[in-house]
């Protein structure tokens, strides 16, 4: 089987991010699925460059080939902050349409990622292709596509509505499409988590002896830092002197630093910002407990990675991960918002370290059923389904 792969995200040389769409290829490989990546890269004249990003943008190459598998970035000229958003897709089609890979290639399929603008890109050439097309839809289609209103949102439900079969990567994610795709397209398809059963060496150089907490993210509202930064401050109120590390960096950096220092944990409250994923690995394994009790969760590889190490983990009650967290058994649940909740629990781990190694040991368990195999296998079957419907 052919797949035309669709995917703004599809990682780069030199860029060890989003690898997700990479690795389940690889096991659809496995599988007998040969796949090509069109991945349409926003185009800036140099000139123009003002950020980290764009140099990344424009410094990726035309086509490269990773583990066997090649993918394309064609340029595509995208207005900035978000203008036009709904039509990125038609944008991109532009460049991408006339592509030989694209025009000369026998695909079966079309696998888009992203409802916006990959979806919308996929339906289009499909219907030149006269192939099916289907969407994973991995969060942000719904959390913030739908809830930008307007525009965006009808061409995102219109997009999803209209695709041969759509694969959720959460059954939180797959609720939210309720009357958007019919009960019949749609699958609830959870991702893999990479290095399953690898073993990591602890960093237990990092606070020999101390009792740490570990959160691992981008820093922004909905990922609950705030709410752990107030639960510190709980816990030293009570007595208690517990560790925070905060691997990752973002906007709310500066608003989490001044915080910490008005509930009294500055001294406690660390900040690695980016940290090789290597070493967040062997934190995840030296801390008693990673917490990350965000809401508009679509799945989160933080929490199965952490799984893996036998870690306990924390995440938001109704999001995502519930699907693989049963709570007080193979990890924790929370109410998101909620530091009394967070330092309940921390204060938990830390007075019975037997029994949350007991959740550990069950949450890494669960996690290894979370194979990019078991991933691929499912897909597989939504493709065939979809190609043995098609007229």
């Amino acid at each position: 089987m052919n797949v035309l792969v669709i995917s703004h995200l599809y990682p780069s040389p030199g860029v060890e991010r989003h690898l997700f769409v990479h690795e389940q290829l690889l096991a659809l490989r496995e599988l007998g699925v040969e796949a090509h990546v069109i991945s349409p890269t926003p185009y800036a004249p140099r000139i123009f460059w003002r950020s980290e990003r764009q140099r990344r943008r424009g410094e990726k190459p035309r086509e490269a080939v990773r583990d066997g598998i090649t993918a394309e970035y064609p340029r595509v000229v995208q207005p900035p902050k978000r203008l036009l958003f709904d039509r990125l897709g038609d944008l991109a089609y532009r460049s991408v349409c006339s592509l030989p890979s694209v025009t000369a290639g026998e695909w079966d399929l079309i696998h888009a990622h992203q409802a916006l603008p990959d979806g919308a890109l996929a339906q289009r050439l499909a219907a030149d292709l006269r192939v099916p097309w289907v969407v994973t839809v991995h969060g942000a289609d719904v959390y913030q596509h739908f809830r930008m209103g307007g525009a965006v949102e009808r061409r995102a439900k219109d997009v999803l509505g209209a695709a041969d079969a759509v694969m959720a990567n959460s059954s939180a994610v797959a609720g939210l499409l309720d009357g958007v795709v019919p009960e019949d397209k749609l699958t609830v398809v959870l991702n893999g988590t990479t290095g399953l059963g690898t073993t990591v060496e602890p960093a237990d150089d990092y606070l020999p002896g101390e009792p740490l907490v570990l959160t691992v993210g981008y820093l922004i509202e909905r990922k609950g830092i705030r709410d752990l930064v107030a639960a510190l401050g709980r816990l030293r109120r009570e007595g208690r002197t517990v560790h925070l590390a905060i691997a990752g960096d973002g906007p709310l950096r500066g608003s989490l630093e001044a915080q910490a220092a008005e509930e009294g944990v500055a001294d406690t409250v660390h900040f690695l910002g980016r940290v090789p994923h290597a070493r967040v690995l062997a934190l995840m394994a030296r801390a008693q407990l990673v917490a990350l009790p965000s809401w508009d969760e679509a799945f989160g590889l933080v929490y199965t990675e952490a799984m893996a190490q036998g870690t306990p983990v924390i995440a938001g009650k109704g999001e995502g991960p519930e699907d693989f967290i049963t709570d007080g058994e193979s990890g924790y649940l929370v109410p998101v918002r909620s530091p009394d909740a967070l330092a309940s629990i921390i204060a938990g781990v830390l007075d019975d370290p037997a029994k949350a190694a007991a959740i550990g040991e069950a949450g890494r368990a669960a996690a290894l059923e979370l194979s990019w195999a078991r991933n691929a296998k499912l897909t597989l079957g939504v493709y065939e389904s979809v190609l043995a419907s098609a007229p």
